[in-house]
């Protein structure tokens, strides 16, 4: 089935995340009409799976990341900014001066729309069969639930974790506070750094305050070369810097081995597998979010590897909204 949706003030938001739903707002109100164009069932991104207290957003205390997305829907929808979810790009042409966009809803409906400006606002994922699953053994944990990445997939089983041998992978933020987190319930805490730590000073300083009461072991300079399942628990085999062999067990492990931007779907969808990227396949803008095609941008995590965040992806929206209005003509 086709639908047509074509003006000159229409402009199309790939992602529904904070980003996404802050440029629609500015838009609306900067005179345009902004679709919203979300793969997933409900408005939020990233939020929707960060349920811990959001300390760091000014104004909103004591929310959690899917109250957060609630609440900005929330706003989207008062605001009656059409929003699209469950649906995909498919295809996109250049047309005149306007892209035509096929987007996919659903298994076999299609639907085209004409729009003068693309917006990429499609966030993060979560880097794991990369760097993971090539280990022995890996695959194996990862299905059977032992093995996982998300940075806060932790705190629900907590309980269950007091008294266990739990390891965590990586040198970050992440894997830093979730090594606090952990080595306040579990027999002991092993944290395996590749290379060095690279988490701020201050969350360093508590994770080595752990380590030196004997809560947190840590692994720094260390090569996992394979896993292995037994009665005992988990096996994990380390190659170290200095060439020594170690061999740790635990019950548990909960890798944080960082995001990548959700940028690979770009490669299908004609002028836009153009744009230029970083080698980590961030997109590049300049500051007022502009991508390296004209009336293309991109906003929030996707194009912002050194300071991804809430406040970051809203303020981004804004940025960008007002590059459009000057582009295109308010």
């Amino acid at each position: 089935m086709n639908s047509g949706l074509h003006s000159s003030r229409s402009i199309a938001i790939l992602g529904g995340g904070a980003a996404g739903m802050s440029c629609a707002l500015w838009l609306k109100h900067l005179g345009f009409s902004p679709v919203i164009i979300e793969p997933g069932p409900a408005l939020g991104g990233q939020l929707l799976r960060i349920n811990r207290i959001n300390r760091w957003i000014l104004g909103i205390p004591g929310q959690t990341g899917p109250a957060l997305a609630e609440l900005y829907g929330r706003h989207v929808v008062d605001e009656a900014i059409e929003v699209r979810l469950g649906v995909r790009p498919v295809s996109v042409m250049v047309e005149d001066s306007s892209f035509s966009l096929v987007v996919r809803e659903g298994e076999n409906r299609t639907a085209s729309l004409s729009v003068r400006a693309l917006v990429i606002a499609t966030g993060l994922r979560v880097k794991s069969s990369e760097l993971l699953h090539p280990i022995p053994g890996a695959l194996s944990l990862y299905e059977s639930g032992l093995l996982s990445f998300f940075p806060l997939d932790h705190l629900e089983p907590m309980e269950a974790l007091e008294g266990k041998r739990v390891a965590v992978i990586g040198g970050g933020d992440n894997a830093h506070f979730t090594a606090k987190d952990l080595a306040s319930r579990t027999a002991l805490t092993h944290l395996i750094i590749r290379s060095r730590p690279t988490a701020q000073p201050m969350v360093r300083k508590d994770v080595e305050a752990l380590i030196q009461q004997g809560r947190i072991q840590e692994h720094s300079g260390a090569l996992i070369t394979g896993f292995h399942q037994g009665s005992a628990g988990i096996a994990i085999a380390l190659a170290r810097n200095d060439c020594k062999a170690e061999r740790i067990e635990v019950d548990r492990i909960f890798a944080r081995t960082g995001f990548a931007p959700n940028t690979e779907f770009l490669v299908g969808l004609g002028p836009l597998a153009g744009l230029e990227r970083n080698g980590e396949g961030y997109v590049r803008v300049d500051a007022s979010k502009r991508a390296s095609l004209p009336f293309v941008y991109a906003i929030g995590d996707v194009a912002n590897p050194d300071h991804p965040s809430v406040v970051t992806a809203i303020a981004d929206g804004a940025v960008a909204a007002m590059a459009i209005a000057q582009d295109v003509g308010a």
